[in-house]
């Protein structure tokens, strides 16, 4: 059959959706509320969660394109519609092996500045003289403050998050080029930075200290991914034809891309939100499948966890407050920061007596991706292996045969290379949990108690 609705697979330009007929669902509203209520804004949210779509639309709001939003909720709240000339980075394009290479994404985005509005600017070293700069004579020559648009913010960051030398060298690159912002506030009109992380040591957080973090804010919990009511209102047609599609009832078809994609909440209240991109990814391919977690590598966890030695067995129910779970600063000594705001775990409970955010996997697809891939990792070529059947595991256990259970368990272990492991109780108390959380046993490891 069919499908009669357009989905914008890897399509991130607001302009392209809406002119192309492409399915979107309606955050401009809160766009509207969002840019008359703070001047300098920070978003984090998980990778592929449209946080470039809503830049995009921003952008298209700031310049005033109002035949674009004919019929959106912000037609009927935005009066004015005035343009302002906007300076956009976009970080995500590039891997940032070396600090070079993040000089060289900077300058090539200013580059295209400068094109855009005739500028005339010394060629410069120095990445923030020339930010500066920029803003100054945008502002010098159109007579309207400037809007500032940067997109991935942490991606020279995160690329490096396992090698410490280059990690402390990009932040002190970004540190001086994300200052301009706070020294050139005269011409600023808005300014809106979105990351998968926060680094509270990154200077930007420090020197702009009137930066409004919505990241945790339940009025924004959710500007990016698809809530319960929007999914419910939006998606009928799409779900009546992945039904007919697939042999499954509606109401299977409902239920099934709740349990897979459903899950997601990045405040103490709220409606759980939807991963957009497994969502839309699934009704175009008309199958259900692991479409985010196969999207992107998380072989930086892999590195991070082994280097560090985190008890994985406790990341699921972990508890944290508000300011440990917004900065990754020092993931030395804490996964969990880190899983949340790349978005394998998320809040699934707030205690008000504590203060503390309670963590969980948000859905089927991340908690069986994410244990497989640690699995694959961990257990090198065993995981499909009839050594590691999870239904024989399960079988032994069910029928009363504690000696083939371990007898399997040996083998696993038997051929895991852990020399180069810098602790091993802590790497195989790793490997057994992962093992039993492909199980779908409950795990806790070393819980302390009076």
């Amino acid at each position: 059959m069919a499908k009669s609705i357009k989905y914008p697979i890897g399509i991130q330009t607001f302009s392209e959706i809406i002119t192309e007929n492409y399915l979107y669902v309606d955050k401009t509203k809160l766009v509207y509320e969002l840019t008359h209520g703070a001047k300098y804004v920070f978003l984090s949210r998980p990778r592929r969660f449209g946080k470039s779509l809503l830049m995009s639309t921003l952008e298209a709001y700031f310049e005033g394109k109002r035949e674009l939003f004919e019929g959106l909720a912000i037609s009927k709240l935005e009066t004015e519609w005035q343009s302002y000339p906007i300076l956009h980075f976009d970080l995500s394009g590039a891997n940032y092996n070396h600090p070079r290479r993040l000089i060289t994404r900077i300058t090539g985005c200013l580059n295209d500045i400068e094109e855009k509005y005739a500028l005339n600017i010394a060629e410069r070293e120095n990445i923030s003289e020339r930010f500066i700069q920029s803003i100054k004579q945008v502002y010098e020559r159109s007579n309207k403050r400037v809007v500032i648009l940067i997109d991935e913010y942490d991606k020279p960051m995160l690329d490096c998050l396992h090698n410490d030398d280059l990690h402390d060298e990009i932040k002190a690159e970004l540190r001086g080029f994300y200052s301009a912002i706070k020294l050139s506030d005269r011409y600023i009109k808005f300014a809106m930075l979105t990351g998968v992380s926060k680094f509270g040591k990154v200077s930007i957080f420090s020197g702009l200290n009137n930066l409004k973090d919505i990241s945790l804010l339940p009025k924004y919990n959710d500007i990016c991914g698809i809530s319960e009511t929007e999914f419910r209102r939006g998606f009928t047609t799409s779900v009546e034809e992945f039904a007919e599609e697939n042999g499954l009832t509606v109401e299977e078809t409902w239920d099934g891309f709740k349990t897979l994609y459903d899950g997601y909440h990045f405040a103490s209240r709220g409606e759980y939100i939807y991963n957009p991109f497994s969502v839309l990814n699934a009704f175009d391919s008309e199958e259900f499948g692991s479409y985010w977690f196969d999207s992107g590598s998380s072989s930086y966890l892999i590195k991070l966890i082994r280097r560090n030695r985190y008890l994985l067995a406790n990341v699921e129910g972990a508890r944290r407050k508000k300011s440990a779970l917004s900065d990754i600063s020092d993931i030395s000594r804490d996964l969990v920061p880190l899983l949340y705001q790349s978005g394998y775990l998320t809040i699934k409970g707030y205690d008000k007596t504590t203060l503390e955010y309670i963590l969980g996997f948000p859905n089927k697809e991340v908690y069986e991706s994410f244990w497989e891939t640690l699995a694959n990792n961990f257990f090198l070529n065993k995981v499909g292996d009839s050594s590691f059947s999870v239904d024989k595991f399960l079988s032994d256990v069910n029928e009363g045969r504690p000696e083939k259970f371990m007898e399997r368990l040996k083998s696993l272990f038997a051929d895991t290379e852990s020399s180069y492991e810098p602790n091993k109780e802590v790497h195989f108390q790793n490997m057994m949990a992962i093992a039993c959380k492909m199980m779908g046993l409950t795990v806790r490891t070393e819980i302390h108690s009076s």
